[in-house]
């Protein structure tokens, strides 16, 4: 067993390695801390922070401030819009998005569809744009399969996305984004994930990248409500010892 556990991993690393060496590959990392909280059956709301290095995991990318909405329509479907911040060495990055998420579950299986539509530019202003930079405006398609593992707190997950440009009121295929990952719950609304992204970008010089992610999210009411069974419990308790 520990050889065919060595051999997959030497499978994996040489694998790896040539779709780095051959594609001019770049290794990236994230990690991504966020904290969301759910107002009511309908309302959500939620704050992404994310660190980003690039060129082999040693160069600082970006730091990534995002606050997002969703409303749910109903169990299945569901709309998103949110404002989303980015800063480097060089330069700043704003964007605005909208989103129609669509969730399916089968037993232990969740599928899901999110497409999104995204707005990206440094400033917002009509002058910047004619005379400087035309905003980037992308279709993003994310197609999900989830699946809850048995008898765990655990899920693991598989996610193409592909990325439509629209520029000169023209549709054009951009990229594809694959990313494989799981995610673990804990206790008090906290669950942590780590994720692995392969990009495959369309341009003649093939800068695709792989990025490694690790996240946490705190939900604060289902933290809220896991202190305020806690604290129940422990009265209770109390009230036991004294009777």
């Amino acid at each position: 067993m520990q050889r065919k556990k060595l051999l997959l991993v030497v499978v994996l690393f040489f694998t790896f390695s040539c779709l780095k060496a051959q594609n001019n590959t770049d290794v990236q990392y994230r990690f991504a801390p966020s904290l969301s909280y759910k107002i009511n059956k309908k309302w959500k709301v939620e704050f992404d922070y994310r660190y980003a290095l690039e060129k082999d995991i040693s160069t600082f990318q970006a730091s990534v401030f995002q606050l997002s909405g969703e409303y749910k329509i109903n169990k299945k479907m569901s709309l998103e819009a949110g404002y989303r911040f980015s800063t480097s060495f060089e330069n700043d990055n704003q964007r605005l998005f909208a989103s129609y998420i669509f969730d399916y579950k089968i037993k232990k299986f969740t599928l899901s569809s999110r497409t999104r539509y995204q707005f990206s530019t440094p400033y917002f202003n009509t002058t910047y744009w004619n005379e400087f930079k035309e905003p980037n405006q992308f279709v993003r398609q994310r197609f999900t399969v989830d699946y809850n593992i048995p008898k765990s707190k655990a899920s693991i997950y598989f996610s193409p996305e592909f990325f439509i440009k629209i520029e000169d009121r023209e549709w054009k295929y951009n990229r594809t984004r694959y990313r494989l990952g799981t995610d673990y719950r804990l206790k008090y609304g906290s669950t942590i994930g780590l994720s692995l992204i392969y990009e495959d970008r369309l341009n003649p010089t093939k800068t695709d990248r792989f990025i490694f992610t690790t996240s946490y999210n705190l939900a604060i009411d289902e933290l809220v409500k896991s202190l305020n069974k806690k604290d129940k419990e422990e009265k209770k308790g109390k009230k036991k010892k004294k009777d």
